[in-house]
């Protein structure tokens, strides 16, 4: 548990409000408590002062009676008290303090009345305070009658100062307060201890429910009061617990959904009920054109895509069904489907948008690769029912016009085989790759058992075929499939071939260059290409000059095939040519660390 709380524990109110009540009462108590202890000290120092006053004219009693009765001289007695004997008529026979003969009748003093008075005890004795003429001072008188109280022979009267009295009574007050103040100095300080642990706790509770209230969760107090503190404190560190564990639930769904929507390929926004954007996923923006951070949280209408999506966005929130609409933006075609969110927690909107450009394009190609399969595979089909319908009806046809008829079935037989094999090779191209079947090959042995294969069509068509490579391309391998990389060298070559005239030159080239690609040339001297024509001759069934292509046999998939290959392997191809210089075709792969032992 945080211990913030702790120094900052003397500014709390409540700590002096606590301390305060018990400062209160422990004042209140020691006062009093001393009050009366100081009032009891008081009563029996004075009740212990007569009992020796008492004691003393007992004594004295003893001493004097015999002496009276006997009429002798009496002696003055020398003490801190002041000692009178009188006669039974009141007068001064003896005192230590003044002289005897001075002195008036003292028998109307309250303290003889009440010796010889007859409500007095057996003992004759009386005590009075009050106010001594002779002396000129408060004193406290005890009298003793001597003989029997009701017909006493004289009177011993032992007095003493009062002041003296309230001296001592004074000093044990003094000792009294001196305790109590000690006593009650401890039991503040006591009480300051017991209100910080009362305090400390409610402090640290409420320092804990303030960070609950900002958001954070992961303190825990301590369990360890054995009381209600503790309870609340149990209370309060499950309540943390268990919200904690509901926001990291929270969060981690959070997480899940803005990875789910950030990975989606569809655009996704959502807006609430006063159509402020609360959410927009990559895809989102990336199709608007927006940057996430600059749309968030603000109004739709404020946004420059709102002249293009406010319809559907009005018509969204004032209808009950889902709404479409399809636009152009920056070129490219976006379907947007947007559907109102309306129930009891919920309510807004959530806007779909779909850029279906690609698979525009992605129809269109697939369009025209049907018609034009269809219009390459009509072609020999139409010819070969043609030739054969002839040659069934004729049956008195010459035999040399049998065999010509004969002859062109065969090539068109041929041609047809070959754009299906094509076609085969290119659906195969199309399908998932997988680089587990590939293998670790030298490209330079690849080419060079293609060329082996192609010098026999090279003589047929009289055009010389010439092979050259570097040493240093015996040690560079490449990670492909030996059958994908012979079909694209063959169709480089075989074009090569058939667009050369006779007598002409086709180079094959294979060497390194320096940047660790190996890169593989085809170069021809036939016709050439134009330079507007060099990115479409790539494109399925295109020629540059069809009538021409088909007479010498091709398909028009060849070069697709080509690009197909080369870019499964992450290489590049390049065409230099202009018409009348024949053409350059280059490929490029990258290559695996050299192998020093080739």
């Amino acid at each position: 548990m945080p211990t913030e709380a702790d120094p900052k524990i003397y500014q709390s109110k409540l700590l002096w409000q606590v301390w305060g009540l018990l400062c209160a009462l422990v004042l209140i108590s020691a006062l009093s408590i001393g009050y009366f202890a100081a009032q009891q000290v008081a009563s029996d120092a004075r009740a212990a002062i007569e009992e020796s006053l008492a004691h003393q004219v007992q004594l004295l009693k003893q001493f004097y009676n015999p002496l009276i009765l006997q009429e002798a001289a009496l002696p003055v007695i020398q003490s801190e008290q002041r000692i009178t004997i009188l006669g039974p008529d009141g007068t001064v026979l003896s005192d230590n303090r003044e002289d005897a003969r001075l002195m008036e009748n003292h028998l109307k003093r309250p303290e003889i009345i009440a010796a010889s008075a007859p409500t007095t005890s057996a003992i004759g004795l009386g005590i009075a305070q009050r106010y001594s003429t002779t002396l000129e001072q408060d004193m406290l008188y005890v009298a003793l009658a001597l003989g029997s109280p009701d017909a006493p022979t004289g009177y011993v009267r032992v007095s003493t100062p009062l002041t003296s009295i309230e001296q001592k009574v004074n000093a044990m007050r003094l000792q009294v307060n001196l305790l109590t103040g000690a006593f009650t100095f401890i039991a503040i300080l006591i009480g300051l201890y017991f209100a910080r642990r009362i305090v400390l706790p409610v402090l640290r509770m409420t320092q804990a429910s303030a960070l609950m209230a900002s958001g954070e969760f992961s303190l825990r107090l301590d369990e360890g009061h054995a009381n209600e503190l503790g309870s609340l404190a149990r209370a309060l560190n499950k309540l943390a617990a268990g919200t904690q564990a509901k926001i990291e639930e929270v969060a981690a769904r959070q997480n899940e959904l803005t990875v789910v929507l950030q990975g989606m390929t569809e655009g996704i926004i959502a807006l609430n009920a006063d159509q402020a954007v609360i959410q927009m996923n990559r895809s989102a923006a990336t199709i608007l054109n927006l940057e996430q951070s600059s749309v968030l949280n603000k109004p739709f209408q404020s946004l420059s895509i709102a002249r293009d999506l406010g319809e559907i966005v009005t018509a969204g929130f004032t209808a009950t069904g889902p709404q479409f609409q399809t636009m152009t933006l920056g070129g490219r075609r976006i379907e947007v489907s947007g559907l109102r969110l309306g129930d009891a927690s919920v309510e807004g909107m959530i806007l779909v948008l779909r850029d279906t450009t690609e698979l525009q394009r992605l129809e269109r190609v697939r369009t025209d690769f049907v018609a034009n399969a269809s219009h390459e595979l009509k072609t020999p089909i139409s010819a070969l029912r043609g030739f054969v319908d002839t040659v069934i009806d004729d049956t008195e046809m010459p035999t040399e016009t049998r065999r010509s008829f004969l002859v062109r079935s065969q090539q068109q037989i041929h041609r047809l085989a070959s754009i299906v094999q094509d076609l085969l090779q290119l659906s195969r191209l199309d399908t998932g790759y997988s680089p587990d079947s590939d293998k670790t090959l030298v490209l330079s042995d690849v080419v060079h058992q293609v060329y082996l294969t192609k010098i026999t069509d090279a003589e047929i068509k009289q055009v010389q075929l010439i092979y050259e490579t570097s040493p240093d391309c015996q040690q560079h391998r490449i990670q492909g499939r030996a059958d994908d990389l012979a079909l694209m060298l063959s169709n480089l070559i075989d074009n090569a071939i058939k667009y050369s005239d006779h007598g002409g030159t086709v180079s094959l080239t294979l060497a390194m260059n320096g940047e660790g690609l190996i890169r593989f040339n085809v170069t021809d001297q036939g016709v050439g290409i134009p330079a507007e024509e060099h990115d479409k001759i790539f494109e399925r069934f295109y020629r540059v000059d069809p009538a021409r292509s088909r007479n010498k046999g091709g398909t028009g998939l060849g070069l697709s095939i080509v690009k197909h290959v080369v870019e499964r392997y992450q290489g590049r191809i390049k065409l230099v040519s202009r018409p009348g210089q024949g053409a350059s075709f280059s490929v490029t792969f990258p290559t695996l660390q050299p192998d020093p032992t080739r």
